[in-house]
């Protein structure tokens, strides 16, 4: 086995290991982030990675005298996988609401015809050999170019449609790395193809891209597969960074705000004074309204005056203690809370209001308040335990209250908590100081809905 033949082989190891690394760690990082739009979006490159690690495999495992080897095997996994690089070209491209299916009926019709061309050529009597190569050729024009180029623009709209400001700072310069990678492999793997006969094949090839640059393009698409995985491993791994920061940040407030409302809810030392100090006043008064009734006069204004600071300097203490107020609008209050959510989890969210909002001035401050708790802790049980795609907040504005569902279509539940677990007894509790109403609908793999009824305040 001459030199040339062992550095083919080597590089041909190289250029599978690395887009096997690639769908490995698609597989592995997508898992833990299935509930973002762009982790699952990323299934079908791992599909892509795996494919075209056993294409080259079986390539360097069977090696041709022309060198090239596999035989149909080889031709058919480059189909599936540049099938699904272009099919994950169109998700990007095509709008959300129709991502499910049809990026696959494009890419598979069109390998669909790719094949039926095939087996057309095949009953016309064309050679096996030239077959496959032709195959091949027709593989990488159809679907890796159109995919390549169409993935490195589609994935950078993507990316700046669905990921907010401040995160895109943080994974720009990886997600640069994929576009570039992207339209490289474009280059490489779907415009420099093995030699045909016909144009452009007969030119551009690898074959003389060899001879005249003397680099083979196998190491060149070996480096773009090992930018695509750079790109995605780091991508994907400061996403999921930044949500857990964010889930622990709201974690942190939850527990700010629990102990915030127990201290208000004690009297503190210097409260009890001034009343007991106004009881005196009273107590004095009483004693001289008959014998001094200017005196008991004067008695009383003190006391009044000195319950009336004690009544401010308590709604003052409980306030700064409860912290970030919500707005008086109670919509607004959810958009925000909602708004955070998705811009630190990344899921789809959506936001229906109901009904006229005639009486949302009777929800009170202390309403509102708890009202903003549940909120965060509904939906932060969400984000760490359901493993869901979306997310609907409703808001109703009915004559003698507000209904306000929290909706995911996460993994549910069989058995609701009773005394533990994802934040459901704190949210109870808050809802009997609002004096509401709280229903959960849940099932396995049906997801949660969680109803709160919030009496106006009359």
């Amino acid at each position: 086995m001459g030199a040339g033949v062992i550095t083919r082989y080597m590089l041909t190891l190289l250029h599978g290991q690395v887009f096997f690394v690639l769908g490995l760690s698609i597989v592995l990082l997508a898992r833990r982030n299935t509930r973002l739009e762009i982790a699952r979006g990323l299934f079908p490159f791992a599909i892509f990675g795996f494919c075209e690690a056993l294409a080259v495999w079986i390539s360097a495992w069977f090696v041709a005298d022309d060198g090239s080897g596999g035989g149909w095997a080889r031709v058919i996994l480059l189909g599936m996988g540049y099938t699904s690089l272009l099919a994950l070209a169109l998700q990007t491209c095509v709008p959300s609401n129709r991502q499910q299916r049809e990026p696959w009926l494009y890419a598979g019709g069109l390998w669909l015809l790719w094949g039926l061309g095939l087996l057309l050529a095949r009953s016309f009597g064309v050679p096996s050999n030239s077959l496959q190569v032709g195959g091949e050729i027709a593989v990488r024009y159809g679907l890796a170019l159109p995919g390549g180029l169409l993935g490195a623009w589609g994935l950078r709209r993507q990316t700046y449609r669905t990921i907010a400001a401040e995160q895109l700072d943080l994974i720009k310069p990886r997600l640069r790395v994929i576009w570039v990678a992207l339209g490289a492999f474009a280059v490489f793997g779907g415009v420099i193809v093995p030699r045909g006969a016909f144009f452009p094949a007969n030119l551009l090839n690898e074959q003389l891209f060899l001879q005249v640059l003397g680099v083979p393009v196998s190491l060149l698409r070996a480096l773009c597969g090992a930018a695509i995985t750079y790109g995605v491993v780091c991508s994907l791994s400061i996403v999921l960074r930044e949500m857990e920061i964010w889930l622990e940040d709201v974690e942190q407030i939850q527990a700010l705000a629990l102990e915030r409302e127990r201290i208000g809810r004690d009297l503190h030392d210097g409260t009890i004074q001034s009343i007991y100090a106004a009881g005196l006043m009273l107590e004095g008064a009483r004693y001289s309204i008959d014998t001094e009734p200017e005196v008991a006069k004067a008695q009383l204004t003190r006391a009044i005056e000195s319950l009336n600071q004690t009544i401010q300097d308590i709604r003052r203490y409980i306030f700064n203690l409860r912290g970030e107020m919500p707005a008086d609008n109670i919509e607004a209050s959810l958009r925000q809370i909602l708004k955070d959510f998705r811009v630190n989890t990344l899921l789809e969210t959506e936001f229906v209001v109901g009904g006229e909002n005639a009486n949302s001035k009777q929800i009170n401050a202390e309403q509102r308040q708890h009202i903003f708790q549940i909120a965060r802790e509904a939906l932060t049980n969400v984000a760490r335990h359901a493993r869901a795609r979306r997310v609907r907040v409703s808001l109703q504005y009915n004559p003698e209250d507000i209904r306000i569902s929290f909706a995911d279509d996460g993994v549910g539940l069989s058995v609701l908590p009773i005394n533990k677990g994802h934040g459901l007894r704190n949210i109870r509790e808050r809802t009997r100081l609002l004096g509401g109403n709280l229903d959960i609908h849940t099932a396995p793999d049906e997801g949660m809905t969680l109803v709160l009824i919030v009496p106006y305040d009359r």
